[in-house]
């Protein structure tokens, strides 16, 4: 090995991450060969020389807001500031807008102490701000309450508002050829990265399912994340929908949901 690659190799080992440096990239995740796995992904997509290599301009990750980044405990929120009229002004949209936050920020379900606002996935916040480190930019799929889920994205996830995408409120009645084009219209490339719901978002499944995307990533319904998700059916063309790089189990590979719970213990997991 010449000196010059042998110093660069050396310093990229410096560079990387290490033992219990790794462990506290995703603290809120379980020590498992999935966690790891999305982490190796990541690092790969945003390191040159790799085969997995993606330029800066490309990367681009569309992840759903409603059970994905948030609870679905949420929906109890939405619509419950109501727009103003088609003919408001901008002044109106402001106030609504400051309504919404307000809404999200003093109320939440009755059987729960937190607030609307604090019902982000902690894990999921972890893995925005890893992907932010490597220069992703972040859009999100919205299917509800728009304001909403600006709203979450902005308080929750630290993004602009405008990277929300608004879709039909019917997440699973939108066909990925409608989605694609949704996507496109509003960012103007392919997504590098995916994340969805195994239960619901049957769009986007299908679409990622097509081979789009270089990492894709399900948050699964089912507590076993070795289960395939019941909507992962035979397309138009008989295929099944078994692309995707990894199905995520909150129970098996998270050590809370949110922020406010006190974490499980670590466990390694071959899963």
């Amino acid at each position: 090995m010449q000196w010059s690659s042998l110093f660069l190799y050396s310093a990229v080992s410096v560079l990387q991450p290490t033992g219990g440096e790794r462990d506290n990239i995703l603290p809120s995740w379980s020590s498992t060969t999935t966690r790891h796995g999305i982490v190796e992904s990541i690092e790969r997509m945003a390191r040159a020389g790799s085969p997995e290599y993606v330029k800066l301009d490309d990367r681009v990750a569309v992840l759903v807001g409603d059970g994905a980044l948030w609870s679905e405990a949420l929906a109890g929120a939405d619509n419950k500031v109501m727009p103003p009229e088609a003919s408001g002004s901008f002044g109106s949209f402001v106030v609504y807008s400051e309504s919404v936050r307000a809404h999200l920020s003093l109320h939440g379900p009755k059987a729960v102490g937190a607030t609307y606002r604090e019902f982000a996935f902690q894990p999921l916040k972890e893995l925005v701000g890893f992907l932010k480190e490597h220069h992703f930019q972040i859009w999100v799929l919205s299917f509800g309450d728009h304001e909403v889920d600006r709203t979450m994205a902005e308080l929750n996830y630290g993004l602009p508002r405008f990277r929300v995408i608004e879709v039909t409120p019917h997440a699973a009645a939108v066909s990925s050829t409608d989605l694609a084009r949704t996507i496109w219209e509003r960012i103007g490339t392919a997504p590098q990265i995916f994340l969805g719901r195994s239960h619901s978002d049957l769009g986007l499944l299908k679409l990622a399912g097509k081979g789009e995307g270089v990492l894709k990533i399900q948050i699964s319904a089912s507590q076993d994340a070795s289960i395939r998700p019941a909507d992962s059916t035979p397309d138009e063309s008989g295929e099944q929908q078994n692309s995707w790089s990894f199905v995520i189990s909150p129970k098996e590979h998270w050590l809370r949901k949110y922020s406010w719970q006190a974490p499980s213990e670590r466990t390694y997991s071959k899963n």
